[in-house]
């Protein structure tokens, strides 16, 4: 048994760029279907993937028709899925961007602004003035500002 293990290792021929290229690609497999588990873009996804099959399906066995058909709606299948899931495009996105690499070159700036938050709140209360204070994290809020 490990006589055949050690062969088969033999034969696989592999690099560490070929190492890190699956390692990415599974990282960005898995970090998608933890994204949209639980949203409506799991169900599409998984239409799609049945469509796929289907594709495959049709190409092995004599399915002119169909495979004609998926074929020919692929471009009016992308537009409308970009269409459909503009607001979870937009989140993956936006998680990409909250992503420690990209944390890493954001300049911190919080102990500015939570003492500046501080001052203008004593201000208001000394004042006995009211406000509703909203504090951008994450995500912006110029599409809710309007």
């Amino acid at each position: 048994m490990i006589d055949s293990l050690s062969s088969l290792a033999g034969r696989v021929p592999g690099s560490l760029w070929d190492i890190i290229d699956v390692a990415i690609v599974a990282f960005l497999i898995y970090e998608f279907l933890k994204l949209i588990r639980g949203t409506r873009a799991a169900q599409m996804a998984l239409g799609i993937t049945l469509i796929v099959a289907l594709f495959y399906v049709s190409r092995l066995a004599p399915l002119q028709t169909v495979n004609w058909l998926i074929r020919n709606m692929v471009g009016y299948i992308v537009f409308a899925g970009i269409v459909l899931f503009q607001a979870d495009i937009r989140r993956a996105l936006a998680h990409f961007g909250r992503s420690p690499f990209f944390r890493r070159l954001a300049r911190d700036g919080d102990d500015d602004a939570i003492e500046e938050i501080v001052v203008a709140a004593s201000q208001l209360a000394a004042q006995r003035v009211g406000a509703l204070v909203v504090l951008e994290r994450a995500i912006g809020l110029r599409s809710h500002i309007e």
